[in-house]
């Protein structure tokens, strides 16, 4: 299992300050997606995704993962973007 991992730090309005944690997995020839917030509950779907299995394309799973980075996309909508991302 090979993995790739980028983190952005992010301010909300109230200053909280969060860490967004995004992985790329490669495993059994295909490539997965963990996305989380540092320090937090990962049992709750807002703070944990993991999205396996979405292409077998080195460069199509690292342009995702650094869109998700630059765009600082939380958890929640990880989900959502990859069904964008990889539509046909």
């Amino acid at each position: 299992m090979i993995e790739h991992l980028l983190k952005s730090n992010t301010k909300t309005i109230r200053t909280e300050n969060i860490q967004v944690v995004y992985n790329l997995i490669f495993q059994n020839a295909l490539y997965s997606i963990e996305c989380y917030k540092s320090d937090t509950d990962l049992s709750n779907p807002n703070n944990y995704c993991l999205i396996e299995d979405i292409t077998d394309d080195e460069g199509e799973a690292e342009s995702f993962l650094q869109l998700m980075a630059r765009g600082k996309v939380f958890p929640v909508h990880i989900n959502d973007m990859a069904i964008d991302f990889f539509r046909d």
